[in-house]
């Protein structure tokens, strides 16, 4: 069987690895059209810096990836964030996030009323969300996140926590990102008890209930209401994962930076990249992994699929397609089929890392960062302290800032050079923040039209994509950004489903007992994060 692989950011690498493993007499051959694999990951060794260009950490009760990193005899290196109070800028102003809240929203009553953030008549409108009946969902059942939030909690909850919080994960208009294809359990928790206030309070005690810890709750940026259940564990059982990692490793000590803390997100002591480069290195011998590989016309017939490689033809009886959309404008052309992929919108935006001197730095640093409203004048929209979140990162005499850049409608990622944006950067945080000091170093990556939008309708739209695939190529997999899902973990998980589908088997190489979603729908597609 040969099987051709495109895409070498994580999720594809992912695939390829266990794949590999899986069916050692395949020839599997991926193809990045990048100079480098690992897509958006991207770890920069500066001095005695770890920098992060691209994402900086992983959900750690999302266990996928620490169960890939394990497979690759990294565990002993992971570490965890400090965990520490965040803020919002509003306006000239630095406010605590209030606390009692899930994902901005009230579910203890002192300390939103308490809340430096949100006026009285906010809160006041917020509150009679308790009398507010469901929201009128379209006919797939979907609506904005704007929209759906506006009406329950109100437009200064919206513009003040919800926005900051939420719209800042998928980089775009948030009245028009699909509260379904993000967060479709605020929708379940609604329809099932009235309003967003009575079902959040639920939830909380649930939570309580099952010991699913504060660190837990504040997980947003996976796509779902972190909840007791299905995809979570409680303390009891991550702890009881994490002392079996240490037991295998011997040398992960409960100390300052390390996995056994509370914080919910993971990283490395090499960075992200250790895990891509330890994939490289250790990929099967049946796996040819090709970078500056640009794939074009792929086409299906008789079986086979036939498409170009730097000007050479090539087939494959299965292909794995692990891309962002816009490289389906080049594939299936004359095929409207692919048109809910090919069409998605996609946002910038940037990352500017600046490093201080910490004995000539005149500011004051709170917390692990601060997120910006989007009715604030500046094209920043949060910054994180590095040397406070991942201390580890950072030598200890040093400050290290990263700096997000980019709201929707305002075009300076795009437009500015990067000696400009790293201007504005410095300039903005240095008004927000109040200090003067300038860094030793500034590092900017620009993302351009590289987040997929998953607005209003995204998931029917994707459905009839599935649908269009499963009925006229057989053997095509499609996995990437633009189908279910961003975090990292959820890419290697949907990997992982890939391979047990193909191979028909839970127990393969590394995966684990679960059955795959995939093969239980008994679709033809798998879907996951390109990363």
């Amino acid at each position: 069987m040969k099987v051709t692989i495109v895409g070498g950011g994580l999720t594809g690498l992912t695939a390829a690895y266990y794949l590999g493993h899986a069916k050692p007499d395949w020839q599997i051959q991926l193809y990045e059209q990048a100079p480098r694999f690992g897509g958006k990951i991207q770890t920069q060794q500066v001095d005695d810096f770890v920098v992060e260009l691209g994402p900086d950490s992983y959900l750690g009760r999302k266990t996928e990836m620490t169960d890939l990193i394990t497979n690759l005899g990294l565990a002993d290196t992971l570490v965890s964030n400090e965990t520490g109070q965040a803020y919002v800028y509003d306006r000239g102003n630095i406010h605590p996030i209030p606390g009692g809240s899930i994902m901005g929203v009230p579910t203890e009553m002192m300390p939103f009323v308490k809340a430096t953030l949100i006026s009285w008549a906010g809160k006041v409108r917020a509150g009679l969300d308790y009398f507010k009946k469901p929201y009128p969902l379209d006919a797939h059942g979907d609506v904005s996140i704007g929209h759906f939030f506006r009406y329950h909690l109100g437009q200064e909850m919206m513009d003040k926590l919800i926005e900051p919080l939420l719209a800042g994960i998928y980089g775009g208009d948030i009245y028009k990102i699909s509260l379904l294809s993000t967060f479709p359990h605020f929708i379940q928790v609604e329809q099932k008890y009235g309003n967003m206030v009575k079902g959040m309070i639920a939830a909380k005690m649930s939570h309580q209930k099952a010991g699913v810890s504060k660190a837990a709750k504040g997980a947003v940026n996976e796509g779902d209401v972190p909840r007791a259940g299905k995809g979570t564990m409680t303390d009891a059982q991550f702890d009881k994962k994490q002392s079996s990692i240490q037991r295998t490793n011997g040398n992960l000590k409960a100390s300052k930076g390390t996995a056994s803390q509370s914080g919910m997100f993971r990283q490395l002591t090499g960075g992200l990249e250790s895990v891509v480069s330890a994939i490289v290195e250790q990929m099967p011998s049946n796996v040819t992994l090709t970078t500056k590989a640009l794939v074009r016309d792929i086409s299906y017939a008789d079986a086979v699929y036939r498409y170009n490689v730097n000007g050479r033809e090539e087939t494959s009886h299965m292909l794995v397609i692990s891309t962002p959309p816009a490289t389906y404008k080049d594939w299936f052309i004359r095929d409207t089929g692919f048109d809910g992929v090919r069409n998605m919108e996609q946002s910038s935006c940037a990352i500017a890392i600046m490093a201080f001197d910490k004995a000539t730095f005149d500011g004051e640093l709170k917390g692990s960062g601060l997120l910006i409203t989007r009715k604030t004048d500046t094209p920043l929209t949060a910054c994180t302290i590095l040397n406070q979140k991942w201390p580890q990162t950072t030598p200890d005499d040093k400050i290290v800032l990263r700096v997000f850049i980019g709201k929707p409608g305002n075009d300076v990622v795009e437009r500015y050079s990067d000696e400009e944006l790293s201007a504005l950067a410095l300039k903005e945080i240095q008004r927000i923040m109040n200090f003067k000091a300038n860094p030793e170093w500034i590092k900017i990556n620009r993302l351009i039209h590289c987040m997929p939008q998953y607005n209003v309708g995204h998931r029917a739209a994707i459905a009839a994509v599935r649908e269009h695939v499963k009925e006229h190529y057989p053997n095509l997999y499609l996995i990437g950004t633009p189908f279910d899902g961003i975090g990292i973990p959820d890419g290697v998980k949907q990997a992982k489903e890939l391979v047990q589908l193909l191979t028909k088997s839970s127990t393969v190489f590394g995966l684990g007992p679960r059955l795959t979603k995939v093969a239980s729908e008994g679709l033809s597609i798998a879907y996951c994060s390109g990363f």
